[in-house]
């Protein structure tokens, strides 16, 4: 089971719990080299290394299980508190914010035992996984789908992660070290009782604001984590600019904390695009990866062994290339549209509140085979050289925790 990719994510705490019990370095050195080399051999653009349900390499048509999701959530928590390493909260916010949200429904009865990065057709059927099932239920929205080990697990995610946003510091502080909306109480600076509110739309919008409540002023530090797409951030306390930081850093406030002080940090977002398997490319903007719009038609069904389920077919053209021009220049290339965020949120592709769009060109000769859309090939520069419509087109991309069925690893065309 070394390569079964819920045991993996399990395991890759195992280094750094070591190095808490025996300080020794090289073990910290070993998680680092040992998750960046999962990624870069088993990464797909959502954060997730593939996994259905042994380790299955970075081809975006592989499948995830929900387990290993949640399981690498929690063991990249612990990475955070134990090292304070930037690496591992980039890394928990790209898949929690990304692959998470994507694998469940809206009311949390029914999940996906695999998610596929490019997802064109969710259906029964036997695929290319590794664990194929002879029921061939792995890629459908059920609550018995697959095994039921992911509808017990898959309650964890959100759970734990907002758990773990805020962390003690040695220095009797506070550190902010993962975004999201939440509230914290803790006892400071030899004592003193403080509540620290984080109100946000983060991941949608660049603005977090902490309001301090105190009984009486106190000093002590609160270290805020800089991501490393961020190329500079800015603090703002009580309207009045306090500082600016580069990306990839955790900054350190350290001053007399007076009752309802407000510290702004905005981080600006900034289109950019990344490179993954067989040559594909993914549009991103700060801790968010986007995918292609597709829209879904949903249809239950009902085996009497397995219960109640969903499939879900494309209704609008998804074989889109995207223009090499968005790859060389993607901020001039691309277009943000932003709308308010819904007060009663779910991730899916009514409620999204952020499109990019940009133009690509359709493939004519890309199509799914068994309700698989395998990655057309390029050649070593990575753009594809077969026939493509030669009139661009504009296309949506959303967050892709809001969508079912996407293109997230996008073919380059001329």
């Amino acid at each position: 089971m070394h390569r079964h990719a819920v045991n993996v994510g399990m395991g890759l705490k195992t280094p750094v719990i070591r190095y808490q019990s025996q300080n020794k370095p090289e073990y910290l050195q070993s998680l680092k080299t040992g998750f960046s080399d999962l990624m870069l051999l088993h990464g797909l653009p959502m954060g997730i290394f593939s996994g259905d349900e042994d380790l299955h390499g970075n081809d975006p048509t592989q499948g995830t299980e929900l387990c290993a999701i949640v399981e690498t959530m929690f063991s990249l928590e612990q990475a955070i508190g134990i090292t304070g390493d930037n690496y591992y909260m980039d890394a928990l916010e790209r898949m929690t914010y990304n692959a998470l949200p994507t694998q469940t429904t809206d009311d949390y009865n029914t999940k996906q035992y695999f998610q596929i990065a490019n997802q064109v057709q969710v259906s029964r059927g036997v695929f290319e996984f590794s664990l194929p099932f002879d029921r061939g239920m792995n890629n459908v929205f059920g609550s018995q789908s697959g095994y039921t080990c992911c509808l017990a697990n898959m309650h964890q995610g959100w759970t734990k992660f907002v758990s773990h946003l805020w962390y003690a510091t040695s220095e009797n502080g506070l550190a902010a070290l993962v975004y999201g909306p939440s509230q914290v109480k803790a006892k400071v600076a030899g004592g003193t009782e403080v509540i620290i509110t984080e109100e946000t739309k983060y991941p949608f919008e660049d603005k977090i604001e902490f309001t301090v409540t105190l009984s009486k002023a106190a000093k002590f530090p609160i270290e805020f984590r800089i991501p490393n797409w961020c190329n500079e951030a800015t603090f703002m306390l009580n309207g009045v600019k306090l500082r600016s930081d580069k990306g990839s850093q955790i900054v350190k406030i350290d001053r007399e904390w007076k009752n309802n002080d407000k510290l702004i940090l905005e981080l600006p977002m900034t289109v950019t695009t990344s490179n993954w398997g067989r040559n594909s490319r993914a549009v991103e903007r700060g801790p968010l990866v986007y995918a292609l719009r597709v829209g879904e038609k949903w249809e239950k069904k009902n085996i009497k062994e397995e219960g109640d389920y969903f499939e879900v077919y494309p209704t609008t053209p998804w074989n889109y290339g995207i223009l090499k021009n968005i790859v060389e220049q993607p901020v001039l290339n691309t277009k943000v549209i932003q709308k308010p965020v819904n007060s009663n949120f779910f991730w899916n592709i009514e409620n999204c509140p952020l499109e990019i769009r940009l133009n690509a060109k359709q493939i004519p000769g890309w199509t799914a085979i068994n309700g698989v859309a395998y990655q057309p090939v390029t050649n070593r520069d990575g753009v594809f050289k077969g026939e493509v419509n030669p009139k661009p087109e504009e296309i949506t991309l959303i967050p892709y925790g809001c969508t079912t069925l996407r293109i997230v690893a996008f073919p380059v065309v001329p």
